[in-house]
């Protein structure tokens, strides 16, 4: 004889089981990722489960004015309103903290930004003599160079040169000297160069010594002032290459010969700073010419 199981205690034992299994996942769904779920449930309904963020600190406008409500002076009470508070101090606290306008914030200057690497310039120095007036010093000094005028190496090149001479070519105690300075037909220099030999003997001594009258002349010239610290070196014969500011000045003994030297004086932009801003500053490539200047 078989007995059949008692059908309530087996639906029983399967409710049990799918309430407990159903918990297990919402729970799971509802802590899974810091509580992001439980969270959007609390604040979709107003349930309160976690703890409220602490209140913003007051502005502060209001604590500004409170030192300032503070020292309003006010008139001695009556003896007839002795007896009753006075709610004047804090109303007209209030007030001064409702008239005090909130400071709005300038708009920071972008004078001290860094430069933008792509912007980035440098400063270049310019010629500040013209070839026709840097010619006419030169012959006033004693060095017949001529004038400014248009070279035989092109048309858009303007020179003035001279050359001394002392002593026969080829014999080791000659002495020369050549100088010739470069530009544009505008009359802006290019570069100027010298070339001297300087042996130890009678003529080398005076060329050297005009030689050297002439680099100070150069030097003043230009005003590029910060060069004349070469002179010692160039006076001891000694090698010196100096750079400032996108000009360049050399005094170089040349290998064939003890006694031969080339001093030279130029414009070298090297730099891509240094390059940009020349091309700003280029008069050749401005679309717009300058006035010409008034009668």
């Amino acid at each position: 004889m078989s007995v059949a199981p008692p059908r309530k205690k087996s639906r029983a034992v399967f409710w049990i089981a799918a309430i407990v299994i159903g918990s297990i996942i919402l729970a799971t769904a509802l802590l899974a990722n810091d509580m992001r779920n439980l969270r959007a449930l609390d604040t979709r309904y107003h349930l309160n489960l976690f703890s409220q963020p602490a209140p913003p600190p007051p502005a502060p406008a209001a604590a500004v004015a409170a030192p300032q409500a503070a020292n309003v002076t006010h008139p001695a009470p009556t003896p007839a309103a002795t007896s009753a508070p006075a709610p004047a101090k804090p109303v007209k606290a209030a007030q001064a903290a409702r008239t005090v306008k909130p400071v709005h914030a300038r708009p920071s200057s972008h004078m001290l930004d860094p430069p933008v690497d792509a912007l980035r310039g440098a400063f270049v120095r310019s010629w500040r003599i013209s070839g026709q007036t840097l010619c006419a010093s030169l012959v006033k000094s004693g060095l017949s160079v001529g004038e400014w005028k248009q070279s035989v190496l092109g048309v858009g090149t303007f020179e003035c040169s001279y050359a001394i001479q002392k002593g026969v070519y080829g014999d080791p105690d000659a002495a020369s000297l050549f100088i010739i300075a470069r530009g544009a037909p505008t009359g802006e220099l290019t570069n100027i160069r010298i070339k001297v030999i300087m042996p130890d003997s009678t003529d080398g001594r005076t060329v050297a010594g005009t030689f050297i009258d002439t680099v100070v002349l150069l030097l003043s010239e230009t005003h590029w002032l910060d060069f004349q610290t070469a002179l010692d070196n160039i006076g001891k014969l000694q090698d010196l290459t100096q750079d400032a500011f996108g000009a360049r000045l050399s005094f170089l003994r040349e290998f064939q010969s003890n006694s031969n030297f080339n001093f030279q004086l130029e414009l070298r932009r090297t730099t891509p700073e240094q390059i940009r801003t020349a091309i700003v500053f280029d008069k050749a490539r401005w679309t717009l010419q300058s006035a010409p200047p008034g009668n």
